[in-house]
């Protein structure tokens, strides 16, 4: 028994000494990656961006104006830019005048000095020309229903412009033609809340801005491809030659407009 227990003790260092070696750490090896092709980068640029359901946009969204929703106006793929006026200038002349007449009066001396500036600026103003084309009836009807549906009241640019000017109309319509850019800055500020200035710039690429126009304040700007979430009934099964199968759901332009009134009144009641 005295043997067993002597071996035994001289065998436990041994695993001791063992066990404390230290070793080197296996180089780690990055799992392979799949090169990123064109078909990769569409289907990037094609897939839904907003992850929040409709049902929450609209609650925060009412929420956030707890009843008294906005009035808001758009811009078509026009551009709502610092040009303050129709009329433009590229020349401006001083005309500068400077005299003194002195004489003699019963009671005194007098000396009368004087001097005068005139300044003329020559304006013209451009022709009219036709506005940018607006998008699809069906991509604005898609964005002005989504935008009715959550309680905004959507205004029409042109008709608030012929609204406010015939208000400023006495009756003998004798007035000049209007300034345009001045009225259409009066429309807005007496028929609008806020301005959403709408731009189609590819053909699955949309931008969106919108202003308060009485303080100019930034409410919200989005890029966006308008793609809604992928539901299960945007799949149907199609009999084919080679059996059933499931074929997608084209997104159609209404359905696009929809999804970019969500993702702004989403960013707005931010």
């Amino acid at each position: 028994m005295k043997h067993l227990a002597i071996v035994f003790c001289a065998l436990v260092p041994g695993i001791s000494l063992a066990a404390s070696q230290s070793h080197e750490a296996a180089p780690m090896m990055a799992p392979a990656q799949k090169p990123l092709t064109d078909s990769d980068l569409q289907n990037e640029r094609s897939a839904p961006q907003r992850l929040e359901s409709e049902e929450a946009i609209l609650d925060r969204f009412r929420a956030a104006f707890d009843g008294n929703m906005p009035r808001v106006a758009v811009f078509w793929n026009r551009a709502f830019d610092d040009q303050v006026s129709d009329w433009r200038s590229s020349t401006r002349g001083v005309v500068s005048a400077r005299g003194s007449l002195k004489g003699n009066v019963p009671d005194g001396n007098v000396d009368l000095q004087g001097q005068s500036q005139v300044a003329a600026q020559g304006e013209y103003r451009s022709d009219r020309t036709t506005g940018p084309a607006s998008p699809a009836f069906e991509l604005q009807s898609g964005l002005v229903s989504q935008l009715t549906e959550a309680g905004v009241t959507v205004v029409d640019r042109n008709a608030i412009m012929r609204i406010t000017d015939n208000v400023l109309e006495t009756g003998d319509f004798s007035r000049l033609s209007p300034d345009q850019r001045r009225l259409e800055m009066r429309a807005l500020g007496e028929h609008a809340d806020m301005l959403l200035v709408f731009r189609r710039i590819a053909d699955d690429r949309f931008e969106i801005e919108v202003l308060d126009v009485h303080n100019g304040s930034i409410r919200a700007m989005l890029s966006s491809n308008g793609v809604p979430p992928e539901k299960d009934k945007a799949r149907q099964w199609k009999a084919t030659d080679h059996g059933f199968q499931k074929m997608e759901h084209s997104v159609t332009l209404d359905e696009i407009g929809g999804e970019l009134a969500l993702q702004t009144l989403a960013s707005v009641a931010r």
